[in-house]
């Protein structure tokens, strides 16, 4: 009857699983940074984690219709699986414009957007587990939370320049479209990791 008891490990392990998602595609699109080409292989890779990814988040929304205890309020925990799962579309949809776009020549400020990235997916794994297993609102959760918001600060930064840098340096119209479109997306997964961020410490917050 673990379905029943208070601290519901079923949907610990859903939400460990899909941040396991989100460290994978953020790993992948470090590596499809790093090597910025066969972009079709890296783009059907992304897709197969998304799918994924997709899966875990409805089997919490199932899990969520059936319990009658849940760990934490019911409305968050919807929340929080969409805005987790919204991160791994949002990695995948950065994939998926560079590929259909077709840019062969890497912009110098995309993989410090990947490390930014990369950074805050490893302080949001130190805050799920965290999370779900003290269940209250500690130390360790308002240090990387903290963290993550400031690698968001540093992704505004970041996608202020390189929009500033394209207008300045870019003379091809057709790739100034492409990259701001492609910087967006950039800065767009950024954003996504403080709102979900965000919402943990609110679900924190309230059961300390």
């Amino acid at each position: 009857m673990k379905f029943f008891l208070p601290k519901q490990p079923i949907f610990f392990e859903e939400f460990k699983q899909l941040n396991t998602s989100i460290k994978e595609i953020t790993n992948l699109f470090n590596e499809f940074a790093i090597n910025f080409k066969d972009f079709e292989n890296y783009f059907v890779r992304a897709e197969e984690i998304e799918h994924k990814g997709d899966d875990t988040t409805h089997r919490i929304i199932n899990y969520l219709n059936k319990t009658f205890i849940t760990p934490f309020d019911r409305e968050d925990l919807y929340l929080l699986a969409h805005e987790m799962d919204d991160i791994i579309d949002l990695i995948a949809r950065a994939i998926q414009t560079i590929y259909i776009y077709n840019v062969v020549e890497k912009k110098p400020y995309v993989d410090e957007f990947v490390q930014l990235a990369l950074k805050a997916t490893w302080e949001l794994d130190k805050v799920i587990i965290e999370c779900f297993e003290k269940q209250k609102h500690t130390p360790l959760v308002n240090g990387a939370i903290i963290k993550i918001h400031n690698l968001e600060d540093e992704g505004d930064l970041l996608f202020q320049k390189s929009i500033r840098q394209l207008f300045i340096e870019e003379k091809d119209a057709a790739l100034v479209v492409k990259w701001k479109d492609i910087y967006e997306d950039l800065e767009d997964v950024i954003d996504k990791f403080q709102k979900v961020s965000d919402i943990v410490e609110g679900i924190v917050v309230k059961s300390s």
